[in-house]
């Protein structure tokens, strides 16, 4: 449940006993000033509900807590500690000196929240907005661009596998909130396939290709199912993201036969921004040369010539969506 946050002055706020300590110029001064005040909580409202739960912690914090760390290139067990002991990352959060504002995984936690209701483009835009009216940046101001990619922490699994991941979520979701749709389905298919010790489970030995053939086709019939089975649930915004998920894989990776029977799709059948991982789907193939090829997202940092200090963690934070996840590089 969001309930708005409640940072009462204290003797012990960052703010008021190191103001002496952070120079007019500091980095961490101007995101305080400039930065802080054009992020709230009310920017991240949807992303929770407003009448039910236990209360979380500021999405605002977190939010200028994830641009902080890909400025200083923390992970996210760094940052957790960066906020308890580091007196300019306290002083830029508002933080008090005695103040342990969350555990790292929190950081994990709001970064997928945020890309899972599409937010991060929207609070970008925004903050954006608000720089340019305020004249922090100029619209036709000479900007420097670069661009490098950045690993994803994911497995590649081969096509039989990626389909039963995405059943495997999906039955997870109905086994939570439709019993009753799981139920009908597990009269169709075998839900033993799609379980946690299962999914992954290669058979022994090397499977010649009829037998893989035969493999395929029973899991692209049962992903069908799923689909059919789920295609007039509404409401569940979760369910719909995976169910479109798992059509999008169906779609790139198989095709029918001459007999009309599900086949794989050749590497030049399938199209170039094929998705890689339902772990990670925004995680793609990418090259940096002919010989030196990756598995992730490409970064791109823009950086203008005055400010450049504020500016350009910006992008860094938000500009790993346009090609990837905006998880931590590191």
């Amino acid at each position: 449940m969001l309930t708005p946050s409640d940072r009462q002055r204290s003797f012990y706020d960052a703010d008021s006993v190191c103001e002496q300590l952070i120079p007019e110029d500091s980095f961490y001064r101007k995101f305080r000033e400039i930065v802080a005040p054009l992020i709230d909580d009310s920017m991240f409202e949807l992303m929770y509900c407003m009448d039910n739960g236990r209360p979380p912690i500021s999405p605002s914090l977190l939010a200028m807590a994830c641009i902080l760390q890909f400025y200083r290139n923390l992970s996210d067990r760094e940052m957790e500690r960066a906020c308890m002991y580091d007196i300019e990352v306290k002083f830029a959060l508002g933080l008090r000196l005695d103040e342990r504002p969350f555990d790292h995984s929190s950081l994990g936690d709001f970064r997928k929240r945020l890309l899972e209701n599409g937010k991060e483009k929207e609070i970008f835009d925004k903050i954006l907005g608000e720089l340019v009216s305020k004249g922090l940046v100029k619209k036709d101001e000479i900007q420097r661009i670069d661009a490098t990619h950045v690993i994803a922490d994911i497995a590649i699994p081969n096509v039989v596998t990626l389909i039963k991941k995405c059943i495997r979520d999906i039955v997870k979701t109905l086994s939570r909130r439709h019993k009753e749709v799981l139920e009908q389905l597990a009269s169709e298919i075998d839900l033993s396939m799609y379980g946690r010790q299962t999914v992954n489970q290669a058979e022994e030995g090397r499977m010649d290709l009829e037998k893989r053939s035969a493999l395929l086709v029973d899991v692209v019939a049962d992903a069908w199912l799923v689909v059919g089975y789920t295609k007039d649930i509404e409401g569940d915004h979760i369910l719909k993201r995976r169910v479109v998920t798992l059509r999008q894989i169906l779609q790139e990776n198989i095709d029918d036969d001459d007999e009309g029977k599900p086949k794989e799709m050749t590497k030049k059948e399938k199209p170039p921004d094929i998705m890689v991982s339902p772990i990670d789907p925004d995680a793609r193939y990418g090259a940096k040369s002919k010989t030196k090829k990756f598995t992730g997202y490409k970064a791109n940092v823009t950086e203008t010539g005055a400010n450049r200090g504020v500016r350009s963690c910006l992008p860094t934070f938000f500009s790993c969506r346009s090609v990837g996840g905006t998880g931590n590089p590191r």
